[in-house]
């Protein structure tokens, strides 16, 4: 299948309104008088291939303008650098409604280096903010955020409520470099009649933070969306401009980047789990299953983007996002999903990642660090160490399920343990089932390891600071700490955030030129 999308672009150029040539289908993307002019707003930021050098600045209007354009400065100093915008539309599949979005992708910035921004068109008057680059690849202390399963920040959306907005804001307090978004963005989906109208409304939601510093998103089932196109992509594809992934037909399904030693593996649930999860499509009646679509594309780009960082020495961890998972404990559990056991996590176990993020159920659980199955199981994964903190991460991965963004909906009731053994029950989906339909199965959750079941504080953000270590081939450590956060009221509109769940886990720098002993770590005093 190709990428969803019916769309014009309008591409850089001194000359003013060049056209590109584009398929036949497309709409004639035209200019309005400046006084027509609307104003820009959903302004976001994502990084590009290279985050230490690379940034794409994307906006939207409610409809064409002239000259879009960004003009790029540092702090205290002229924006002397004005770039043309590339403008892309599309139409939606369910009602007829033109989205128009604009990005710039700035290249050759400095590492580590704060710049000033602003986005404008004729007769718009300027939007202003500020982002910084990555470090350069090397090994330097960063903190990065991470939750899914956000909405559009105001309970008159479907699915969505105030705490959608707390959690941004909540980002902008823990003040990460970035932020990984772990599917399920605007519940448009949800809203068939105003479908991009709710995106607006969630893109605005983001911009508080998302102008601020990247927003990394993985596509959810919410994300698949009847009219829009072969995949339902049509909308998630055009507001965001992300790495590529070097694939001809799925650019932005699924991508990669690194910051500092860290590599970052952004996929794509939908086209991995059988759940049959996404929306109707009202001409046909039936759900829109993209279950497999890549016919395996993702899975051999994901083997051999692990494999060459596992086979450095720059990359000490690996973190894949996504959406679905393949373990939960929850009551309300959507099942832990026999597509990611059977495919996903024989890849994440070859390469030893550290850390998998996910959304899809709307609590906060935590798995013991698992590596392989056990037997005679329905390919339950196998814990590997019981312990609860200082955990190494060269010997399992540890799965998150961080689905308390702040979507109106919330699961935070868990299964318990009927044979009082201490180890509850967790629910397990081995195949596709009717639309919706609850999970066909059931396990002992051994691997469960932290759950959230605090119904006042049913929402929450993870934040993860990484330390490179100062010793060659010595240890790094990277600290997990999950802050859970009650509903917004009229008295309390913005709750703060309280921890819940705190844990560090480490593992060996890949910088050593010899093998290092435990022995001499210890004499080196790198071992805690």
């Amino acid at each position: 299948m190709s990428q969803p999308a019916r769309r014009t672009v309008l591409q850089a150029s001194a000359a003013a309104g060049v056209l590109a040539a584009g398929p036949a289908s497309t709409l004639l993307w035209t200019q309005p008088a400046v006084a027509d002019a609307p104003n820009t707003e959903q302004i976001h930021l994502a990084y590009g291939e290279e985050p230490s050098r690379e940034m794409t600045v994307s906006w939207a209007t409610a409809a064409s303008v002239r000259r879009p354009r960004l003009r790029l400065g540092r702090p205290g100093g002229d924006l002397g650098r004005t770039v043309r915008a590339e403008t892309t539309t599309y139409v939606d599949g369910l009602n007829k409604v033109e989205t128009y979005t604009h990005r710039v992708r700035l290249r050759e910035l400095r590492p580590d280096t704060q710049y000033v921004y602003e986005v404008l068109h004729d007769g718009a008057a300027p939007r202003r903010s500020t982002f910084r680059t990555a470090p350069e690849p090397g090994r330097v202390p960063f903190r990065f955020t991470s939750f899914g399963d956000l909405g559009a920040g105001d309970p008159k959306w479907k699915k969505s409520a105030v705490n959608g907005a707390v959690a941004v804001r909540q980002v902008e307090r823990f003040n990460p470099l970035f932020h990984l978004l772990n599917g399920d963005l605007a519940y448009a989906n949800n809203n068939e009649e105003t479908q991009p109208q709710c995106w607006d409304a969630f893109m605005n939601n983001m911009s508080v933070s998302a102008a601020n510093r990247p927003w990394m998103p993985a596509p959810g089932n919410h994300e698949v969306e009847a009219g829009g196109g072969d995949l339902g992509y049509a909308s998630y594809a055009t507001r965001f401009d992300l790495p590529d992934n070097h694939t001809r037909d799925y650019c932005g399904n699924w991508y990669s980047f690194q910051v500092g030693s860290v590599l970052f593996a952004v996929l794509d649930g939908n086209d991995l789990a059988v759940e049959d999860d996404a929306s109707i499509d009202p001409a046909t009646g039936q759900s829109v299953y993209i279950s497999g679509y890549s016919e395996g594309a993702q899975l051999r780009w994901l083997e051999r983007t692990l494999a060459q960082a596992r086979a450095g020495r720059n990359v000490d961890w690996i973190v894949v996002s996504l959406h679905q998972f393949a373990m939960s404990s929850s009551a309300a559990s959507h099942g832990g999903d026999m597509g990611l056991r059977e495919q996903l996590l024989p890849v994440l176990d070859r390469h030893a990642v550290d850390l998998v993020l996910c959304g899809h159920d709307h609590d906060y659980e935590r798995t013991h660090p698992v590596r392989g199955t056990d037997p005679g199981s329905l390919l339950r994964p196998a814990v590997v160490d019981d312990r609860l903190d200082g955990i190494d991460t060269s010997k399992g991965t540890v799965h998150l399920i961080l689905g308390g963004g702040g979507t109106a909906s919330h699961d935070d009731t868990y299964l318990t343990d009927p044979d009082g053994d201490g180890v509850p029950d967790a629910f397990v989906r081995t195949q596709r089932l009717t639309y919706k339909a609850d999970p066909d199965a059931k396990e002992k959750a051994t691997w469960s390891a932290v759950r959230d079941p605090d119904q006042t504080y049913p929402y929450g953000v993870a934040v993860f600071d990484v330390d490179p270590g100062s010793l060659i081939g010595g240890r790094t450590t990277i600290t997990v700490s999950y802050y859970h956060t009650p509903t917004a009221t009229a008295t309390d509109p913005d709750p703060a955030p309280v921890l819940f769940d705190r844990f560090r886990i480490h593992r060996r720098r890949r910088d050593a030129c010899w093998p290092v002993t435990n022995s001499a770590q210890e004499k080196a005093g790198s071992l805690s």
